[in-house]
């Protein structure tokens, strides 16, 4: 009889169906609604928040400023999911929740208590419920974000010196400056130069996350 319950805050501004929601949900075996509130930050009062293992928030107008505030829930109750509530049935709207964070699942406006309760199971057991157009939706998404991500490394390349193509190379196999110093037959701190130039011209951070990006993003080879 006993069993591990989960602890649910529900956050949603209409307080009749906040209510009747937070009475349903707690009728299903192992859940539990500890905390019902019209807006997140009174999740805070009364050192609630540390309590909830899972938080269901209304999707608000506009969403994007909703799920931002969402992604906060994480710094008061560290390793709690989130549900977004009633988010329009909407290609962007779906999206913004996949890409934004802030929630490990979300429920379309239209849905039923039963394919709530389906969504916090499936978020409690790590998973996620994604219908077929929007997993098409979100690989088309990566797939163009890619696309966009290497437009974008090959116009950078394209302000690289010959000698600065060079030395991309010999990043790439793990050089350090003083070897690609005697392979060149110029001063270590040419390459130096050359170096920063390259990071520059890359925006990168570092000489690791130029090697680390090269490889990754296949730079030395396509620019030869």
């Amino acid at each position: 009889m006993g069993g591990v319950t989960t602890n649910i805050a529900l956050v949603h501004s209409n307080r009749l169906f906040r209510e009747a929601l937070a009475c349903a949900v707690s009728m299903q075996a192992g859940l539990s609604v500890i905390v019902d509130v019209s807006a997140i930050d009174q999740v805070c009062a009364g050192g609630l928040s540390s309590q909830g293992d899972l938080f269901l928030v209304e999707a608000r107008i506009p969403l994007r400023n909703c799920l931002e505030q969402a992604s906060g829930i994480q710094t008061i109750a560290p390793g709690s999911k989130t549900i977004m509530l009633g988010v329009p049935d909407e290609d962007e709207a779906v999206l913004a929740c996949i890409e934004l964070g802030g929630a490990s699942g979300y429920v379309l406006q239209d849905a039923s208590f039963e394919e709530l309760v389906r969504t916090i199971k499936a978020v409690l057991a790590g998973e996620t419920i994604c219908s077929p157009r929007i997993a098409k939706l979100a690989f088309s998404r990566v797939s163009t974000l890619s696309r966009l991500a290497n437009a974008s490394w090959e116009n950078q390349a394209k302000h690289l010196t010959r000698r600065e193509l060079d030395i991309i190379g010999f990043i790439e196999r793990g050089s350090s400056n003083k070897e690609i110093a005697v392979q060149l037959g110029i001063e270590v701190s040419t390459v130096k130069n050359h170096v920063h130039n390259i990071l520059d011209k890359l925006q990168l951070g570092n000489r690791h996350a130029a090697a680390r990006c090269i490889k990754e993003q296949g730079l030395a080879a396509t620019l030869v």
